[in-house]
């Protein structure tokens, strides 16, 4: 995010207009306006919502600072407002605000899940100094969670390999992507990936970049490679098609907003 500043605490003295992010789940809290949406404004979130102990600090962005909280009960909500996926919030914002919706979630949803110690049960409290929840009985740190995750575009000549995964509720194709194991290097975790999931092997696999991705709590890490050999056979389970594409004749792609589009944008300019 681009000219964004964390904080840990809300601001003592702040000057500038105030938001808070409202969550339920995977969901973001909406002002329906006609066939548009906008966020909801800070008078109309501190007029519904106990705003003296619930929100957890964000930081500031283009002069406006922001916070995040989670309800529990999405259906008790102001009028005129309503809940939508935190990732379908790229068609109503621009990528800064979309992202930092994203990071709201991640946070929002870290601060909730970890009111009280794993290991004693005691409540935590915010960390003073860093991003963290502190058990103040035993003293064990709680830190967001962060899992990091590979994604790799395979291309063999002029053509891209692209699959539909099933929890995708459009026809949406992408390049594949998974978790990385514990023991594993990440080029091991490409091999893996789209050997499980395409029965491919692939070969030359270079770090191509990366993002941040709270659906949910993901660091992308972006390769390319090439296709070595095998024949595509999937599983109908986590993907219910793959096939290879050339650059004039694609599906229906990621948001402009992912690694993923810009991985097969890289292709498609070569």
């Amino acid at each position: 995010m681009e000219k964004f500043i964390p904080l840990l605490k809300s601001p003592k003295i702040f000057n500038g207009e105030t938001m808070v992010l409202v969550y339920h789940n995977m969901d973001i809290l909406v002002v329906k306006e006609n066939r548009h949406s906008r966020l909801p404004d800070y008078n109309l979130i501190s007029s519904y919502y106990d705003l003296s102990i619930m929100p957890i600090a964000l930081g500031i962005m283009d002069g406006v600072y922001y916070s995040a909280i989670h309800v529990d009960n999405r259906n008790d909500i102001p009028v005129g407002t309503e809940f939508m996926k935190v990732r379908h919030l790229y068609k109503i914002s621009n990528e800064n605000l979309f992202y930092l919706a994203g990071f709201g979630h991640q946070i929002a949803d870290w601060d909730r899940s970890f009111r009280f110690c794993g290991k004693c049960g005691a409540n935590t409290v915010n960390h003073p100094d860093e991003r963290a929840k502190l058990c103040p009985n035993c003293g064990h740190v709680i830190y967001p969670k962060i899992s990091p995750a590979v994604i790799c575009s395979v291309t063999r000549g002029d053509e891209i390999l692209l699959a539909r995964g099933s929890k995708f509720s459009k026809p949406v194709y992408s390049v594949l992507a998974g978790f990385v194991e514990p023991g594993e290097t990440l080029e091991e975790t490409v091999k893996r990936e789209i050997m499980e999931e395409t029965s491919i092997t692939v070969k030359n696999i270079k770090y191509f970049g990366n993002q941040p991705w709270p659906f949910s709590s993901s660091m992308m890490m972006a390769f390319t490679a090439d296709y070595a050999s095998g024949e595509i056979k999937i599983d109908n389970k986590e993907i219910i098609d793959a096939a290879w594409y050339k650059a004039a004749n694609l599906p229906l792609l990621p948001t402009s907003h992912s690694i993923a589009h810009r991985l097969i944008m890289n292709f498609v300019d070569k």
